[in-house]
């Protein structure tokens, strides 16, 4: 082959290549520019059961730092803590009741790491009080 049709065939395989890493780049960009990233703060837990925990102590009148520490000494291991302002992708929402309380849970998927943490709420109790009941 002479030589100009070998540098025309390289030269159309780099088009071809930088055409398909070009593609690649947009969908990866489309597809992060779905996921709405927002700077959050706050106590996060790793799982969704030490979240309703720290929530739970939160309920009974602990600071978020001594539900902190109650669940991490609990589950042995560093699971709730404050994050400063972070980007975070929001998850999914969850109500859980559990001992008579509603929580409200949502995941954040934290950037760049990654990594999925809770949060949430306590909404509201399903407990009757005694002035609550008809006598």
């Amino acid at each position: 082959m002479p030589d100009g049709f070998v540098s025309a065939a390289l030269t159309m395989r780099k088009t071809a290549l930088v055409a398909a890493l070009g593609a690649v780049c947009l969908a990866q960009g489309a597809s992060a520019a779905g996921e709405h990233a927002e700077r959050v703060r706050g106590y996060f837990c790793d799982a969704k059961s030490d979240q309703i925990a720290f929530l739970n102590f939160k309920a009974r009148g602990e600071t978020e730092v001594m539900a902190a520490n109650a669940v991490n000494k609990g589950v042995a291991k560093m699971s709730c803590a404050p994050y400063l302002p972070a980007m975070a992708i929001p998850g999914k929402e969850q109500t859980v009741m559990q001992d008579g309380l509603v929580y409200k849970l949502q995941s954040f998927t934290f950037l760049p790491e990654k990594v999925e943490r809770w949060s949430g709420t306590v909404f509201g109790s399903l407990q009757v009080t005694a002035r609550d009941q008809d006598i």
